[in-house]
């Protein structure tokens, strides 16, 4: 199945021509091939890696740190830590200087885990990549943090412009 043409008209002819379709098509396969690997070799299912790696890159982090960061829900997310803690992979400290909330590190078997994880993961972005030259696989890394930048700060812009509306009322 083809997902559309290599290069978008400025009138899309339909889903197919967006970017975010074209994005998450490319996530959902991925994301299929890598849950179908990592939950028979790892005993984990991706929203657990991924809440595993973050915690990595961004320890000592708060519940909400994380879920800023990733632009996940709270709730989910809380969820998917709270499972990784009961595993002993994640470990919860009190948070210091008024943060509310424990901080969040990875255990010495989260960590051990995670560089065995980290080690696979690699493995599956080099097979992604491969039919890329290493000039297209920068500028492709280029292109997604502008593109990721920029909505990033679109969405920024659109929840406080929601949060500045005044609420309808409601009816009892």
């Amino acid at each position: 199945m083809n997902a559309g043409p290599a290069i978008p008209s400025p009138q899309p002819r339909d889903i197919r021509d967006l970017l975010g379709f074209r994005l998450s098509l490319l996530t959902t396969i991925s994301d299929r091939k890598a849950q179908s690997q990592i939950s028979g070799r790892f005993g984990m299912n991706l929203g657990e890696w991924r809440a595993l790696g973050a915690v990595k890159a961004w320890a000592p982090a708060s519940l909400a740190d994380l879920s800023r960061a990733l632009y996940q829900d709270k709730g989910q997310l809380s969820r998917t830590i709270k499972a990784l803690t009961e595993r002993g992979l994640v470990a919860a400290a009190p948070g210091a200087n008024g943060k509310r909330g424990p901080l969040f590190r990875l255990t010495a078997e989260g960590r051990r885990c995670h560089d065995r994880m980290l080690a696979f993961a690699a493995d599956r972005n080099a097979h992604l990549l491969e039919a890329l030259s290493d000039r297209e696989r920068a500028q492709l890394f280029r292109l997604l943090d502008k593109l990721t930048a920029s909505t990033a700060r679109a969405y920024e812009a659109t929840i406080k412009e929601q949060a500045a509306r005044p609420r309808p009322e409601t009816r009892p």
